[in-house]
């Protein structure tokens, strides 16, 4: 039984990254990768049980199949205890190869005590976004989506810092920068270009609404690399990688409108957004090329739709 649960796992698993998309698995799979990276260089011997206690904690907790496993097995707990047991292998085994074979042992013995623990149900109350521009709500529907990501990469990134590596904060900074593009990787309805009384406004919203987004959530990441003490290099790096989260989120806004197909909006992404991004946030040259970018897509949008202004 137990195996045909885990194959219906991986196959839902599989269901859920073809839905979610190439470019939104891929930032999944390099967000777990360097969360990874991050438990193995961590010279605190607490934090990897601690990381393990929370991520099943939190999966026990979130569960919603616990009537429908009752009636396929004689002992529910049990059967949660095989799964997070194998949940929790790729943490006793980071520990196994950081020699730390106590804790590798007594793990696999706390995890086993989480199905005998009741859920804590709470009340969710609707939380309202008042310190994002209330005028994009491209963007406020993609954070309410992806703000448990951007929960995951504040957290790795505050660990790094006080662990004295600023540049895990940096690496959070380009994560998000990429993962906030998806306000904008759907297909518009060309109505809602209607609501704009002429293309000056437009570009007016656009700018307005892109740059407080990305400065108010850029913020945190850029006190946590100013936190160990400013220097210029980490202050430059914040200010490009700002700048260059604008203007990429500028050109995506932009491009939707030019190309409304979704294969286009994704090779653009790839292509030619992302490398731009990831670029001009180590060089200030590459501001150049996304402004220019930026420049083509603002004549190739009023050259397409100017007869709706007019």
């Amino acid at each position: 039984m137990f195996g045909y649960y885990v194959r219906l796992r991986l196959q839902s698993g599989g269901r859920l990254l073809k839905e979610l998309g190439i470019v939104r698995s891929v930032l999944l799979v390099g967000l777990l990768v360097l969360a990874v990276a991050i438990l193995c260089k961590v010279k605190t011997g607490w934090m990897l049980p601690v990381a393990c206690l929370l991520v099943i904690g939190a999966y026990h907790q979130a569960r919603k199949d616990r009537e429908f496993l009752r009636r396929f097995t004689d002992n529910v707990s049990v059967f949660f205890c095989y799964e997070y047991l194998l949940l929790s292998l790729p943490f006793a085994v980071i520990a196994g190869i950081r020699g730390e074979w106590l804790i590798a042992l007594c793990m696999p013995l706390g995890i086993c005590l989480l199905p005998f623990v009741p859920p804590v149900r709470f009340r969710i109350t609707p939380i309202r976004f008042g310190f994002l521009y209330a005028g994009n709500m491209e963007y406020l529907r993609m954070f309410r989506r992806m703000s448990w990501l951007y929960l995951i990469v504040i957290g790795m990134s505050a660990l790094g810092c006080l662990n004295g590596n600023v540049r895990v904060a940096k690496v959070g900074m380009l994560v998000w920068g990429i993962i906030q593009s998806g306000a904008y990787s759907y297909v518009p309805d060309a109505h809602l270009l209607q609501k704009f009384r002429s293309y000056h406004i437009l570009q007016r919203e656009l700018w307005k609404a892109n740059s407080w987004n990305a400065s108010v959530l850029f913020l945190p990441f850029g006190m946590m690399c100013l936190a160990g003490g400013v220097r210029a290099e980490d202050v430059l790096f914040f200010f490009s990688c700002l700048t260059s989260g604008i203007l990429y989120l500028q050109s995506m806004a932009l491009f939707r409108w030019v190309c409304p197909v979704t294969v286009g909006i994704a090779v653009m992404q790839l292509a030619v957004c992302i490398p731009l991004f990831a670029w001009t946030c180590f060089a200030w040259v590459g501001c150049l090329a996304e402004l220019t970018v930026v420049g083509i897509l603002l004549y190739a949008v009023w050259i397409k739709w100017k007869a709706i202004w007019k």
